[in-house]
């Protein structure tokens, strides 16, 4: 392959790799907005009831758990591993840039 060959292959890869990476930082962002909002609810109905009532002193499977904090922290890592790829995609994306400027040649 040429030159251009390869460097309108990567651009694409690139393309495809950014378009695919924006997804999952979506889905994520609204995974995350769905974990906080189920957790604020818990934390809400813990407030409410302050463990009066029919179950007494019991923990009632609503409080919150150390694993939910996990979760949190686990949709965190994932969100900063997707913006670590997109700005290591436009990192490359300028090199590529830099090293052999946009050519009008279509791939054959």
């Amino acid at each position: 392959t040429t030159q251009v060959e390869a460097t309108n292959l990567l651009r694409r890869v690139i393309k495809v790799g950014a378009s695919i990476n924006l997804i999952g930082l979506f889905t994520s962002i609204f995974g995350a907005q769905f974990i906080i909002g189920s957790l604020v609810a818990k934390s809400m109905q813990n407030a409410v009831g302050f463990g009066v009532g029919i179950g007494g002193g019991m923990v009632s499977a609503q409080t919150l758990q150390p694993l939910d904090l996990l979760v949190v922290q686990a949709n965190t890592n994932m969100l900063t591993s997707h913006f670590v790829s997109l700005a290591c995609l436009l990192w490359l994306t300028r090199m590529v840039d830099k090293l052999d400027p946009p050519s009008l040649e279509e791939d054959l």
